[in-house]
């Protein structure tokens, strides 16, 4: 008799139980959908007269800005956010305001007039110095908008040479700074050798056009170099980064192979990196700082810490089996773990 009257209060209790746990679970997978993250493309001016594209993707709640600053090899701020290889969505997804900007004559951003013109007629366009002007404008733009007085700045091969220098100028509004596949000064004949003067070997070109006409095969010859017959890029990444690549120009569809318009200026400054005469002093920088390269990136300066003697708070990791490209390799995620950990710190 007693078994039978406590059956029904066992029953009562398991049930109220059940529907406790359930309601849990509900909670549960509530707070584990992911919060979707919002696209804004829109341009804002720069010096003389030039609008400079913006890219800006975050959550509804989003912690610090973070700004990407794009390499001359893929030449558009969608460098960042090739689909299925996004290092905005990455950061984004992580509760970061995220941002990339295109530089003048690259991607969305406003092209020089010399670069609809024929290449020869010009000399190169686009160096390091109008870049900073574009990156400047930038920033304030970010600053105003989201009100933050501070913002980090993640550049990549060309796009960190720019972004080092900024920091030397402006380090009142450098959060930190994150140099990927940076190069400040050394020997790298190989690479500058097309370049050179044929009456003034060591100096750069005097008759190099105002921009380049080139197709992705080409202008990534070096990934596949670096790459050395290693299987590091998908052919997923490869296609995806092609597209990428075709449509940083609205006018490579009217070209053999889909050829792009890229501006001289920066190999013009790469040319002086790589015969060992910098740019600017990198010395002056002094926001904390994370050095990040693939072990295969030839491009990459090695030992630049040593460089880095105005920094208190720097770090530098290579990343095992990877290339100039490791954005887009097997090993991203070691590069997208040591920025994210990095931008962490106090």
């Amino acid at each position: 008799m007693k078994c039978k009257k406590l059956l029904p209060v066992v029953a009562v209790i398991s049930i109220g139980l059940s529907i406790v746990l359930s309601g849990c679970q509900s909670d549960t997978s509530l707070t584990q959908k992911k919060e979707s993250i919002s696209l804004e493309e829109t341009k804002i001016a720069s010096e003389g007269g030039v609008q400079i594209y913006l890219r800006h993707k975050k959550q509804t709640k989003a912690k610090e800005a973070v700004l990407f600053l794009e390499p001359f090899s893929v030449p558009t701020a969608k460098a960042f956010d090739v689909p299925g290889y996004s290092w905005m969505d990455d950061l984004a997804s992580k509760g970061y305001d995220t941002w990339a900007m295109d530089f003048r004559g690259f991607g969305g951003s406003t092209r020089p007039e010399e670069m609809n013109q024929p290449p020869n007629q010009n000399k190169p366009v686009v160096t390091h110095t109008e870049a900073i002007k574009d990156l400047s404008a930038t920033v304030e733009h970010i600053k105003k908008t989201q009100k933050v007085e501070k913002v980090s700045i993640v550049g990549w091969s060309w796009g960190a040479v720019v972004a080092g220098e900024y920091a030397t100028q402006k380090p009142e509004n450098v959060n930190k700074l994150v140099l990927y596949g940076f190069m400040h000064g050394f020997s790298l004949p190989s690479m500058t050798k097309p370049f050179e003067s044929p009456e003034k070997p060591g100096e750069f070109n005097p008759k190099s056009p105002a921009y380049q006409v080139i197709d992705f095969d080409k202008g990534m010859h070096h990934w596949h170099m670096m790459m050395n017959g290693k299987a590091l890029a998908s052919d997923d990444a490869m296609k995806q980064v092609r597209t990428t690549f075709i449509e940083s120009d609205d006018t490579s569809k009217t070209r053999e192979n889909q050829a792009i318009r890229r501006p001289m200026g920066p190999l013009q400054d790469l040319f002086s990196i790589w015969t060992n005469r910098p740019l600017y002093d990198i010395s002056k920088i002094t926001s904390p700082t994370l050095v990040i390269y693939g072990d295969s990136d030839f491009f990459a300066e090695k030992n630049l810490l040593q460089k880095l003697t105005g920094v208190k708070n720097k770090k530098e990791v290579v990343i095992p089996e990877a290339t100039h490209w490791a954005l887009y390799e097997k090993n991203r995620d070691q590069l997208l773990k040591a920025t994210e950990q990095f931008l962490q710190t106090k």
